[in-house]
């Protein structure tokens, strides 16, 4: 259950889905990210949800890095085509 926003620095709570973005990661059994393009047959996954709050959403986004989840700063110019879209 997400009970606060992703970012270590904020402690936001998690009550409702109207803002902010909630992410989905999968996990293989042994905490790595899986790699779809590699997974032959259908493998055991784990499959955790995370929740970036609306001021954090702004400016991070959250990426898998050697298996942890890990926020990562918006660029201003990728901000600004995601706007222009």
């Amino acid at each position: 259950m997400i009970a606060k926003c992703a970012n270590p620095v904020c402690s936001a709570p998690f009550h409702y889905l109207r803002e902010g973005k909630v992410f989905r990661m999968e996990f293989d059994p042994n905490g790595s990210p899986l790699n779809p393009k590699l997974a032959g047959s259908k493998p055991v996954r784990k499959i955790e949800h995370f929740w970036l709050c609306g001021p954090c959403s702004s400016t991070l986004t959250l990426v898998m890095n050697q298996g942890k989840v890990e926020t990562v700063s918006i660029e201003p110019a990728v901000m600004t085509r995601a706007a222009a879209s």
